[in-house]
């Protein structure tokens, strides 16, 4: 399950009675780190690069770096060394959530202290729905890591060029190996992006986040809505501090979400706990 935390505004209201997310650019968020990654990019030298020279070759479908056609290699790199995962940046938007529904922080700094509200989504749905928009979208857990991890763009180029190979030796063959291969390196792309776009310092473990992540052809700030359906949402979780009238707003908004449950966050006495029911 996903899980998304807000504070009562009239955005987050609009959002639930209409059935939408927004994908925001980065800058958007209140991290200062946040997408601050070393992109990589620019030709390659094997001898002083050793590292990098090999995920080239990995890259390519060669383990061992013996055994690729090295004669080969620097003509065929040379096509990638304009790739750069750090100029997908402006086109990228992330939708963030959390994987705890009784997470203390997350209803302290992002539901308002108990006055604000959590709708739990089916992730199996929200994937199918996203699988339908353009720009390679998929949901990723957050890494936190102690230092910005190192993301190559020419290794995102090579893996973007197999993924084509890939796919038209599919088309051309009938033979599932092919495709099974390009799911694969699909996966290392994701990987990639998830290096760039989805690892934040350990200071914010807390979240436990979980994130959609989509490259647009965007060129401006503006968030991307994703419309879901009223499937999506299995339960509406209510801070109990939640004021009355916010309290009845919400739960006519409920109506349109028929397999949704309305459930509440109350602190359990004697603990610093929740209790969800």
């Amino acid at each position: 399950m996903l899980y998304k935390y807000w504070r009562v505004s009239e955005r987050s209201l609009n959002a639930l009675s209409e059935g939408m997310l927004y994908a925001q650019h980065f800058t958007r968020f209140n991290d200062p780190f946040e997408c601050g990654a070393h992109f990589v990019a620019g030709q390659i030298d094997p001898e002083t690069e050793p590292e990098r020279f090999a995920a080239m070759i990995r890259a390519w479908g060669f383990d061992d770096p013996e055994a690729a056609p090295l004669e080969d290699a620097e003509g065929y790199f040379e096509q990638f060394e304009s790739y750069n995962l750090e100029m997908s940046l402006p086109g990228v938007r992330i939708c963030c959530f959390a994987s705890e529904v009784d997470n203390l922080l997350m209803w302290s700094h992002y539901g308002d202290g108990l006055r604000g509200f959590c709708v739990e989504f089916d992730e199996a749905i929200i994937s199918a729905t996203i699988a339908k928009l353009a720009g390679f979208p998929f949901i990723t857990d957050v890494t936190y890591a102690d230092t910005p991890p190192s993301v190559d763009g020419m290794v995102l180029g090579v893996l973007d060029d197999q993924v084509d190979y890939a796919y038209m030796c599919f088309h051309e063959e009938k033979n599932d190996f092919w495709l099974e291969e390009a799911k694969r390196l699909e996966g290392e792309i994701q990987s990639l992006f998830r290096k760039g776009f989805a690892t934040k310092p350990l200071a914010w473990s807390y979240e436990q986040e979980r994130r959609l992540i989509v490259q647009t052809d965007q060129h401006d700030m503006e968030p991307l809505t994703i419309q879901f359906p009223p499937e999506a949402v299995k339960s509406i979780i209510l801070g109990e501090l939640m004021s009355p009238e916010d309290r009845a707003q919400i739960e006519q908004i409920a109506g349109s979400y028929p397999a949704a449950s309305i459930r509440t966050a109350r602190r359990e006495l004697f603990t610093y706990k929740l209790k969800i029911g």
